[in-house]
């Protein structure tokens, strides 16, 4: 009798047909850890371009000069240019309405008002602010004087940006691209007085050559004396 036909039959894959299966189970594993890494890769490069400085300045500026200019006094704020570190009054070209410069400076009023205690700036008629800030161009930084106003005198006296009343002073950002335009601010004048509309038109760009344009214009509402 031939024992062999009594020995059991054993069925099971083979070392060729294991490598196959580890093979065929790997192509996703593979696929999902490449999906994986671009996937982290670009959620790095949109974090860090979000959270550059360039980018951080852009929000900086907007936030300070719709902040203040919103509050502003629209009978009381200028346009001026500069050349050399003498400030000047921007004017429009002839036949045109458009004027634009490298500064603004606002009038705005901080004081409070305690009806127990009127303070004489919220009861003199004459007061167009009790505080200013004057944004301007140094070079290729964009900076801010917030400062008090005493009388007429605030930020720009004569010709000059006089540091007798600052309060304090803010380089928003030093990524001014010059290559773009200087005249960072500019507002309408109709019949020689100010429309209350600014504008503000720059362009941000770093040493990595990250650009942002800033493009905002806001409307003053305040207005006292009337």
């Amino acid at each position: 009798m031939n024992r062999k036909s009594f020995l059991p039959k054993i069925y099971g894959f083979t070392l060729i047909e294991m490598m196959i299966v580890v093979a065929i189970l790997a192509i996703p594993l593979v696929a999902v850890g490449i999906l994986a890494a671009g996937g982290s890769r670009s959620f790095r490069q949109t974090y860090n371009s979000i959270h550059k400085e360039v980018r951080q300045d852009a929000v900086a500026v907007m936030t300070a000069f719709g902040t203040v200019s919103r509050q502003s006094n629209r009978n009381n704020y200028k346009v001026y240019t500069i050349k050399n570190g003498v400030y000047a009054e921007a004017q429009p070209p002839p036949k045109q309405e458009i004027a634009s410069g490298q500064a603004v400076e606002f009038r705005y009023w901080q004081d409070p008002f305690d009806p127990e205690h009127p303070g004489e700036n919220a009861l003199d008629i004459s007061n167009t602010g009790t505080h200013y800030a004057l944004f301007y161009l140094d070079g290729s930084e964009l900076k801010v004087d917030y400062g008090t106003v005493d009388g007429d005198v605030a930020g720009i006296v004569g010709s000059s940006r006089s540091a007798a009343r600052i309060l304090r002073t803010v380089t928003l950002t030093r990524f001014v691209d010059l290559s773009k335009t200087t005249d960072l601010f500019s507002h309408s004048i109709i019949g020689g007085a100010g429309q209350g509309s600014v504008r503000l038109n720059l362009t941000l760009a770093d040493e990595e050559g990250e650009q942002v344009e800033v493009k905002t214009s806001v409307l003053l509402r305040m207005s006292w004396p009337r």
